[in-house]
């Protein structure tokens, strides 16, 4: 599986996970080469504030691809809500989830999120086999 990550990258542990790093920039201009060489794009929380500025917002929702927000504590709609961003976002979008996979279907009009939660009951390596199965299903 082939991960493209924006912002710092997460530690895991998982030999069948590449991953690369990207830019916000690389992911808006260029979404469709970014679609055809990875499985999913993740983005980190040291990149949430600019992330969520509306210029991205139609790259997430036109994305063939599922977006993890990794550690949102907001959930997916700070980025996909024009006019909000991460630091304005009511602290009402917060479900206590860790992190957040989102994916627009354009072709039947219809967005999909799945949460991810850590807590006492599941350590982080646990939450990372949950996200990356969610994503080789998708």
């Amino acid at each position: 599986m082939n991960i493209a990550v924006i912002g710092e990258t997460p530690e895991f542990k998982n030999n069948s996970i590449s991953v690369k790093s990207l830019s916000l920039d690389k992911l808006s201009k260029d979404i469709a080469r970014i679609e055809a060489d990875f499985d999913a794009v993740l983005l980190a929380p040291d990149v949430f504030e600019e992330a969520s500025d509306d210029k991205f917002v139609n790259v997430y929702r036109s994305s063939d691809i599922p977006i993890v927000f990794f550690d949102s504590s907001k959930k997916h709609d700070p980025f996909i809500t024009e006019g909000l961003t991460y630091e304005t976002a009511h602290d009402s979008l917060t479900n206590g989830s860790h992190t957040t996979i989102y994916l627009h279907d354009d072709h039947v009009n219809k967005e999909d999120a799945w949460y991810f939660y850590l807590d006492d009951k599941k350590n982080i390596d646990q939450l990372y086999t949950d996200l990356f199965k969610k994503i080789e299903e998708l």
